[in-house]
């Protein structure tokens, strides 16, 4: 059993010995590693800040934590995957819902170790428990001006990705020697295994706060205002741990090395942002790296994307890169798989679907929306919004589970939703009739007019369901994001995302959420969101989700049409797996597995 009060000063010292003989002998390249190779990708993102646990994260700050940071688990396609190369995560007390964060033996990039003090630092930022019981989480949020309201409050106020961990309130036991910390939760929690994200080192955290220069002493700081729950030293590190990670202005020849250190298969090398719009990042292997799976390329290029036709670059100055599915690109990957480029699609974590807003006009009665959603063919306007890529762009008629998972197959054999759609002509005349519907009812549709899928879509979408009698008005919007915020559109031809998280869900599809497209409020879909989010098995909190599902599906309020896809094309010398589908680093998390093509 862990002790939660036990001096760790002795231990850490010890630890920093052993640092210092092996830092003698030098770390050595992976054996997988080829000397000398380096993949050039062709890359959009921005590179503002190396803690990627903040709210405000950019798209290129996790590309670049999938290649520098290690975790306990990732959702991958909703389905935790553990690396017990890290280290494992374990319910100990199912009753009091105990849960042991145990670390293997993984090391920072500067051969520090990564212990139980990088882990009471993952805690506090990620469940923002040590913020004094006066304060208000909810007047702590950033002004217009972007200020850290927790900074001016001084009070220790993390702006990290909200987890499971916000619901726990003690400081968990913990025990230095064998790097572990154990975090009791008042109740379950689905996302138990991923909660805990050891995004920086607590050691330059605590050097940076309180200006030490010993990094185990810097350690023992901040175990030690966690522990004693020190309100003014806690509002330091919060804020180190929110902007200490920036990178700031300038060539990036200044950025100090410690804001860069590395747990995973790569560490950052050098950042070039001479050009705000044109950042460079170069990546090598980090030689301390312990895990299992270990890269083959030396080096990593993240090169911004040419502005005009970037496929023509591959085998030139790009070995990868991402394009959008238009049809230029697809004429141009036919010409280059049949000279054996690879091309691979995949999707991005997002669907195309057709909302319908059920809190107003003719779409406010059930029997309308529902007489309406079987007169949409799903497979005609699926496959016109997707044009020459049609067949790529997979067809789904699921909103909360991707293709390829068990929730999706279950929710196909339980509960049929294709049944919904692609009435006959003379069936859905009758089922709008018999919702009393008049023939010729106008209903408006608000679509992106500058997205192609979009626009084609909705051209198909209008007369095929002419026949059956709705008058399908073009509301196109060339700024579509203030145009959902008016009260004139029916329904929403647009992207919308498979939620990964129970937060993402109730934004989407709960009452009152911030995301929601179609108005709709269900009690009791809210209650099986609050439950799916205090489960903790998979399975049960798979058969949560399906059910979530199915009170989406009985209220008719959306069309499902394909998911969304990016296409990543490769040169003939590398060899890049499919890239995994999902919003978050799709590509640069598999940079392990690529190879250089025989």
């Amino acid at each position: 059993m862990i002790r939660a009060h036990r001096s760790a000063r002795l231990i850490l010292a010890l630890i920093g010995s052993a640092v210092l003989i092996a830092a003698c002998s030098g770390p050595t390249l992976p054996n997988s590693v080829i000397v000398g190779t380096t993949a050039t990708v062709g890359w959009p993102g921005q590179f503002l800040s190396a803690n990627a646990a903040t709210v405000d994260a950019t798209s290129g700050d996790l590309d670049v934590a999938a290649m520098t940071r290690s975790r306990f688990a990732e959702l991958i396609d909703g389905v935790p995957a553990i690396d017990e190369s890290f280290g494992t995560v374990e319910i100990t007390d199912p009753e009091g819902f105990t849960v042991r964060y145990d670390l293997a033996e993984p090391d920072w990039s500067d051969g520090i170790p990564v212990d139980a003090a990088d882990l009471l630092l993952a805690w506090a930022a990620g469940s923002n428990a040590l913020l004094p019981d006066d304060v208000d989480p909810a007047d702590l949020d950033d002004g217009d001006e972007g200020d850290d309201a927790g900074a001016s409050a001084n009070v220790p106020w993390f702006d990290s990705v909200p987890t499971g961990l916000s619901e726990t309130q003690d400081v968990p036991a913990y025990d230095e020697f064998e790097r572990a910390i154990e975090v009791t939760y008042p109740d379950p929690v689905v996302d138990w295994q991923t909660a805990l994200d050891v995004a920086v080192p607590a050691h330059v955290v605590g050097a940076l706060a309180f200006g030490l220069t010993d990094p185990m002493e810097a350690k023992q700081a901040v175990i030690d205002a966690i522990v004693e729950a020190d309100t003014s030293r806690l509002a330091t590190i919060s804020r180190v741990w929110n902007d200490g990670f920036t990178l700031g202005d300038g060539d990036g020849s200044s950025i100090p090395e410690e804001l860069l250190l590395s747990s995973g298969p790569y560490r950052v090398e050098v950042v070039d942002q001479a050009r705000l719009d044109a950042q460079h990042v170069t990546l090598v292997v980090n030689t301390r790296y312990t895990g299992t799976s270990t890269p083959e390329y030396e080096r990593i290029e993240l090169t911004p994307v040419p502005t005009s036709d970037p496929l023509t670059y591959v085998g030139e100055t790009l070995d990868v890169v991402q394009v959008p599915p238009t049809a230029p690109n697809r004429e141009t990957t036919r010409e280059m798989e049949r000279l054996d480029y690879t091309v691979a699609t995949s999707h991005t974590g997002e669907l195309w679907a057709l909302v319908l807003r059920s809190d107003r006009g003719e779409f406010s009665w059930q029997s309308a929306r529902e007489a309406f959603v079987g007169a949409v063919p799903v497979r005609d306007v699926a496959e016109a919004g997707a044009g020459p890529w049609a067949g790529l762009h997979e067809i789904t008629d699921v909103v909360l589970f991707p293709p390829g998972t068990d929730g999706h197959q279950i929710v196909g054999e339980d509960l049929d939703p294709e049944s919904r759609f692609e009435h006959s002509e003379e069936d859905a005349i009758a089922e709008r009739e018999a919702a009393g519907i008049e023939s010729g009812t106008r209903i408006c549709v608000l679509y992106d007019a500058g997205e192609r899928y979009a626009v084609d879509a909705f051209h198909e979408l209008r007369s095929s369901v002419e026949p059956t009698g709705w008058d399908v008005r073009d509301c196109g919007s060339d700024n579509l994001e203030p145009s959902l915020h008016d009260d004139g559109w029916d329904a929403v031809l647009t992207r919308i995302p498979i939620p990964e998280t129970t937060d993402g869900i109730s934004a989407q599809w709960g009452s009152d959420g911030p995301a929601n497209l179609s108005g709709t409020a269900d009690e009791e879909r809210d209650a099986l969101i609050d439950q799916l989010a205090h489960t903790a098995d998979h399975y049960e909190a798979r058969d949560i989700r399906v059910q979530i599902e199915a009170s989406i599906i009985d209220e008719s309020i959306v069309v499902p049409l394909t998911m969304d896809i990016a296409v990543t094309v490769s040169d003939r010398d590398i060899e890049v797996p499919g890239p995994r589908g999902g919003a978050r680093a799709a590509l640069m998390s598999g940079v392990v597995e690529w190879h250089l093509a025989d």
